[in-house]
């Protein structure tokens, strides 16, 4: 099945799992689960909520991550608000990796008292980054304008050939 329009219907589209955003999803996904688990795992500090912040950036993002790629995957949102699909999801990115970077540095700074926090904060960022690629993406294809929009992620294997012709200057 070729992926060059992208349905007007729901059904589930496997599709959307080998494109960029597709990929993409996937290792948020990892990279908040790897987190969250290393997060809550490690030793409470007297009198600080560096742990519980952090806990709560990765959970929520795998909650909310979770079911944007399910809405994406049964191709939800191309029926529902196919025209501000993009913004949500870019603003979405933008700002879980907002809190991911804060709750990161936050984690690094106690990192020196034990591992688990470094570890946490590595994976912090590297889910920062991911969403950061992710919204950078979206922004791009938002730019691109209407016709971007509704071929979103998907393969396209049409080629396009413009011509350019110059004019001659007037003197």
């Amino acid at each position: 099945m070729e992926y060059s329009t992208r349905p007007q219907r729901i059904s589930c589209q496997y599709g959307y799992i080998r494109t960029i955003p597709g990929t993409l999803k996937a290792i948020q996904f990892l990279c908040d689960i790897v987190a969250l688990i290393l997060g809550a795992a490690a030793p409470a500090m007297s009198y600080s909520g560096h742990k519980g912040f952090f806990t709560f950036v990765a959970g929520f993002a795998i909650i909310i991550t979770t079911i944007l790629f399910l809405l994406a995957l049964i191709n939800l949102q191309a029926v529902c608000i196919p025209d501000r699909w993009l913004l949500i999801e870019m603003f979405w990115c933008a700002s879980i990796a907002l809190l991911f970077f804060i709750a990161s540095i936050v984690v690094a700074t106690i990192a020196k008292y034990n591992g688990v926090y470094g570890a946490a904060a590595f994976f912090g960022f590297a889910a920062f980054f991911t969403y950061l690629a992710d919204a950078i993406y979206r922004f791009r294809l938002v730019r691109a304008g209407p016709r971007g929009r509704h071929t979103e992620a998907y393969i396209s294997n049409t080629t396009t050939t413009t011509t350019v012709t110059r004019q001659q200057p007037t003197y």
